[in-house]
């Protein structure tokens, strides 16, 4: 039997069995079998595990500018959503409002402030009064407003209507004696068609950080919609990423498309931005869906001959293992993508090593375009590391200029330190560019500089170099110091998150992310290239051979000819520097999203209990019941990935990462 045709047990019998009652409420769309109300409880039993479940994403399309025609229809939809009972994803019934915006004084001509909440169009009513006199009408009424269609007027100090109604719409009302605080544009976006399924309200400010702040501060008064002060039904501040985990609880995004949110956000590249937008658009999450639906359909199979055995034909083993080899295939070629993923967030450190007056500084100025280091004809004028940060093959690339590597007489303290410096930079890059003088050739000081480097593997130290002290350094794989705020962000975000609450890890192993570096980094380490520099100084048809012996050329990865001085050679040392640290070349269109470390860790979770089913069942010594053993924790670890199957836990971990607008 094909793996195209899965063995799949009768459907009545399945409908009947009660373990397939559980298992058929899984297999469902999430909007099926969510509870009625986010509301009432955050948590759901059932399925294949228990955790938070999210409904599923709003039927409706993507909000957008719509005509005026097409307004009237959304407002008489609007009339009958707003008969319902006020929803609110953390079942408070809580409004929340963040500047949507960076906030930098005297840059940016617009900020924006989101509101979100069954109470977010009242709350701006109560501090805009619009140009429209139809708009103050229809505010006067409480008439929806039309969706998707921006208004014009002011944002005033509802105190300041005279006749201390503070109903800043009545017409009445003598519009210049209003304490004006700022014109604004108000675009409201009714549910279900918003960002987070809810009703939401955009106030675009003027720039700067006075205006939006005094708008703000304006809508989270305590007594806005209540003269008494009660904040029960108010407006409050958001939390870190609350919008984007409404819109996740909502069903609007599932957790894939949630994380792509804030990855898009942080993307430092063009390349990191296409594949955000590449998650955000559901292609990591398709794949991920369809083995976890796979399993769900083996499950069933199992669960069903546990109660029906007699009444079915025999059990196809070799159809079954074949099932769960392609549901293996798929899920690796998943995982596979998540280096790239950690590379794009996290970028690539390159240590630029050699010996004295070998053009290493030169390399760098050149590199990054900048006067990063100083450069001299004195050997041994580099005396600490310089950073640069570039792009190189889409990938954030930090690169380390280090002192020149010599040792023996003539040697002082100040450049002895500077030579440990550059032996802990090389040992924490993720690659390293050897620099020779092509004038001079390979020479016994470049054999002494390059020692230990040429030898050592991925993820290790160079050999015979760990000097103490020289840990404290702070050169870490990916840019990240020694505090945890660079390149683990997955990490970091948990280590923040147990800090706070004064508990143990995820893993229940540590709060910190430094232990997680050598994990992170078991398959990075330093790469060595050989960069054959100052080949202005010499004839083009000089060969390789004549500078750089073969037997020493051999041992790197790559060997390129570099002028820092013309920049000849610069976008060869580039690609090649791509080729390496990423394993190989990528598919542009097959490769563009990329698994982030929660993610990786859940796919690896899933892979190894399918890699144990697979082989439980080429075996043929244990029960059907074992089976589902594996099959269950590979179905939960694929909905761990999409938030079908996600604990709280993970996802204040997810949202803390966020900025409080988003």
């Amino acid at each position: 039997m094909s793996t195209a045709a899965r063995p799949v047990a009768s459907a009545a019998a399945h409908r009947a069995s009660p373990r397939g009652v559980a298992l058929a409420a899984a297999a469902r769309p999430r909007a099926a079998r969510v509870f009625p109300a986010c509301r009432e409880t955050r948590r759901a039993s059932g399925g294949v595990g228990s955790g938070v479940v999210a409904p599923t994403r709003a039927a409706a399309e993507p909000a957008t500018l719509e005509t005026a025609d097409d307004d009237d229809d959304d407002d008489d939809e609007h009339d009958d959503e707003h008969d319902d009972e006020a929803f609110s994803s953390y079942g408070d019934g809580d409004t929340i409002v963040a500047i949507a915006t960076p906030v930098v004084p005297n840059a940016g001509g617009v900020a924006i402030i989101r509101l979100s909440g069954p109470r977010a169009v009242e709350a701006a009513r109560a501090v805009f009064r619009p140009a429209s006199r139809a708009a103050r009408a229809a505010a006067r009424e409480g008439a929806p407003p039309s969706s998707h269609t921006a208004l014009y007027g002011v944002v005033v100090d509802p105190t300041s209507v005279p006749n201390g109604s503070r109903r800043v719409n009545d017409e009445d009302v003598d519009a210049d004696a209003l304490d004006v605080v700022d014109e604004v544009l108000v675009l409201p976006m009714l549910r279900p068609r918003s960002y987070t399924a809810e009703d939401v309200v955009e106030i675009h400010c003027h720039g700067g950080s006075v205006c939006v702040q005094r708008v703000l501060s304006l809508l989270t008064r305590r007594d806005l919609l209540d003269p008494s002060g009660d904040t029960a039904g108010g407006v409050r501040l958001a939390r870190p990423g609350e919008f984007t985990l409404r819109a996740f609880l909502n069903g609007r995004l599932d957790l894939t498309q949630a994380e792509a949110v804030h990855s898009l956000v942080a993307a430092r590249t063009e390349r990191a931005a296409d594949g955000a937008l590449a998650a955000l658009r559901g292609g990591l999450a398709s794949p991920v869906r369809d083995a976890r639906a796979r399993c769900v359909d083996l499950l069933a199979e199992l669960e069903a001959r546990l109660d029906f055995e007699d009444e079915l034909t025999p059990l196809d083993s070799d159809a079954i293992a074949a099932e769960v080899a392609a549901v293996r295939a798929d899920v690796a070629k998943v995982l596979a993508t998540a280096r790239r993923g950690k590379l794009l967030d996290t970028g690539v450190t390159v240590a630029i090593v050699g010996k004295p007056n070998a053009g290493k500084s030169s390399l760098l100025n050149a590199w990054s375009r900048s006067e990063r280091a100083i450069v001299t004809p004195i050997a041994g004028t580099t005396r600490d590391v310089v950073e640069a940060r570039v792009e190189c093959a889409g990938l954030p690339v930090t690169l380390l200029d280090t002192a020149g590597i010599r040792r023996g007489a003539g040697v002082d303290e100040v450049e002895a330190i500077g030579v440990k410096r550059s032996v802990a930079a090389a040992a924490g890059a993720d690659a390293v560019i050897v620099v020779v003088d092509a004038t001079e050739g390979w020479t016994a000081a470049d054999d002494d500089a390059c020692a230990g480097i040429l030898n050592r593997k991925r993820g290790e130290g160079i050999v015979g170099e760990a000097d103490e002290g020289e840990s404290a350094v702070g050169v870490r794989a990916g840019g990240g110091d020694a505090a945890g705020g660079g390149g683990d962000e997955w990490a970091n975000a948990k280590a923040r998150l147990h800090k706070v609450r004064g508990t143990r890890g995820l893993d229940g192993s540590s709060n910190g992310a430094d232990g997680d570096d050598d994990a992170t980094r078991r398959d990075g380490g330093a790469t060595a290239i050989l960069a054959v520099n100052k080949t202005d100084a010499i004839a083009a048809d000089v060969a390789l051979d004549a500078i750089v012996p073969v037997e020493v050329s051999g041992k790197f990865a790559a060997v390129v000819r570099v002028s820092a001085v013309t920049g000849a050679g610069l976008e060869e040392l580039e690609r090649e520097l791509g080729r390496i640290v990423e394993g190989g070349s990528v598919d542009a269109e097959g490769g563009a999203w990329s698994a982030n470390q929660r993610q990786a860790e859940a796919l690896e979770q899933a892979l190894g209990a399918l890699e144990r089913l697979e082989a439980i069942v080429v075996d043929g010594n244990l029960p059907v019941d074992f089976w589902t053993i594996d099959l269950r924790e590979a179905a939960m670890a694929l909905g761990a990935v999409t938030g079908e199957d996600v604990s709280e836990d993970v996802l204040d971990v997810v949202f803390t990462k966020f900025c409080i607008g988003k």
